[in-house]
């Protein structure tokens, strides 16, 4: 009999399901918000975010990777992203020339940046000093004056301090690990007066990292939490109308061998300990997948684009 191997990207619903099941509790309940929370825990705890070494992997990590990643998220696909985003947000009518808008974990300013041609103000929120050097530098060279960025990470925020509670016509989370469970959630909804937009991957392949886990760990890597679909339910829950959008993306990049190696050490740095053995591995895989003196690397992933309406 021929053995099925889960695909990775339904590990860890089976490891919600069983969690419903242990409990006692019908998967049909969709609208218990505890529930909910509760699923969404196990999901980051089976998920490959749950590998992660907590030094390794906050603020330091992401201001290492902040120039490569801009450059990886930026261009013709990235502008493109960037126009599906402002054409959503404005058909929602969530943007104005009025409007003040929030951006949670902005990073390099992807969306911050032509959000802030079309509104009065953007607050600019990251833990990455570099990353909001980026967005500053690029504000500069593109003559837009009204981005204050701020460093704090999205837990930390005390919306009543910063007279944050309701100010934005619009808060944001585009692809940031700041919203990760029913407290972050909440908090966003609690920074708007008017709607919320959230994006995050439903699926996602990175054959380059997935070899890398196989070679450190001799096992499959662990897959995404589903935290799209956990933010769904629960914001349906709590009683709000979000819609989404799916899309399919790819992106091919190449690089040469030395910095092919950077690359791929940076993306691993949360998940293994940087040795000068582990980046020889590292030199090792990718000189044995380097054709025509450059090492190609491929990802490919559905993003959900989702909005609501806030009432409070």
């Amino acid at each position: 009999m021929k053995k099925i191997i889960p695909h990775p990207a339904t590990r860890s619903q089976g490891a919600s399901t069983a969690l419903l099941h242990s409990e006692g509790i019908s998967p049909g309940k969709w609208c218990d918000s505890s529930v909910l929370e509760k699923l969404w825990q196990a999901e980051r705890q089976q998920s490959l975010y749950a590998r992660q070494h907590p030094e390794r992997s906050g603020p330091g990590w992401w201001s290492s990777r902040s120039e490569s990643y801009t450059r990886r998220t930026g261009g013709e696909r990235g502008k493109r992203r960037q126009e599906k985003v402002i054409e959503l947000l404005e058909q929602a009518r969530f943007i104005n020339q009025r409007a003040e808008v929030l951006d949670i974990g902005c990073g390099p300013g992807n969306v911050a940046l032509p959000v802030a041609r079309r509104v009065k103000k953007v607050v600019a929120l990251d833990p990455s000093a570099d990353m909001l050097e980026i967005v500053n530098k690029r504000a500069a060279a593109e003559g837009i004056k009204n981005i204050e960025t701020v460093q704090m990470r999205w837990e930390d925020a005390d919306l009543d301090k910063l007279g944050w509670r309701g100010r934005f016509r619009l808060a944001i989370a585009s692809m940031t690990p700041g919203i990760h469970d029913a407290v972050t959630l909440r908090k966003m909804n609690e920074a708007s007066n008017c709607g919320c937009y959230y994006s995050g991957f439903t699926q996602r392949r990175d054959a380059a990292q997935e070899d890398l886990w196989r070679l450190f760990y001799n096992e499959p890597m662990p897959p995404l939490p589903s935290d799209v679909f956990c933010v769904f339910h629960l914001l349906h829950a709590w009683g709000y109308c979000p819609s989404v959008a799916l899309s399919r993306e790819s992106s091919r990049s190449q690089y040469a061998i030395v910095d092919a190696a950077q690359e791929l050490g940076l993306l691993m740095i949360p998940y293994i300990e940087q040795t000068a053995e582990s980046q020889e591995k590292i030199e090792q895989y990718v000189r044995s997948a380097v054709r025509n003196g450059k090492f190609t690397h491929e990802r490919s992933f559905v993003e959900a684009r989702m909005l609501w309406p806030v009432k409070h």
